[in-house]
């Protein structure tokens, strides 16, 4: 069996400190996963109105879905851990709530994105007042800004339109 040296990361953030941020990365990875699929799966299986714009909406949010999890991915990796990968560990680790027995549709999505907001909130106050990792810390920062306009943008969509004269 080959052996293989790892160099571990000497970037100022010990290990101690690199494990529970590796273990925060992991658990958004999964969210950020599992999210994605259930775009695709609102994004294929949509019909009626407003197919169209929301077509197209969905598929936009998937393929940011798809850079944040590459993102999370990387950082992990950045930080001397390994990045989970298979659908049994996104589902041990997610928080989103999977219906397995119904499509998804854009409600789903809009409390599915209003909940890693509010998980991305916690771990930055993490990241940031326990760990000090500003790296990591900038990194979910923005991945929550993505998360608030993906959810805006979907509770614009569902909110009734005014009515004109």
């Amino acid at each position: 069996m080959a052996q293989f040296l790892i160099f571990q990361p000497n970037i100022g953030l010990s290990s101690d400190v690199r494990q529970p941020v590796v273990y925060i990365l992991n658990a958004s990875l999964a969210d950020e996963a599992v999210l994605s699929q259930k775009t695709r799966s609102t994004h294929w299986n949509r019909s009626g109105t407003g197919f169209l714009e929301m077509y197209i909406l969905l598929e936009s949010q998937y393929k940011q879905l798809n850079e944040i999890v590459d993102k999370l991915a990387e950082r992990t990796r950045m930080l001397g851990g390994i990045a989970i990968g298979s659908f049994e560990e996104f589902l041990q680790q997610t928080q989103i709530v999977s219906q397995l027995d119904q499509i998804p549709n854009v409600l789903h999505l809009l409390a599915d994105h209003e909940t890693v907001i509010r998980s991305l909130r916690e771990a930055i106050r993490k990241c940031s007042e326990e760990f000090e990792d500003e790296g990591t810390v900038e990194l979910l920062v923005g991945v929550m800004s993505l998360h608030e306009k993906m959810a805006w943008m979907l509770r614009s969509y569902m909110e009734a339109k005014p009515i004109t004269a």
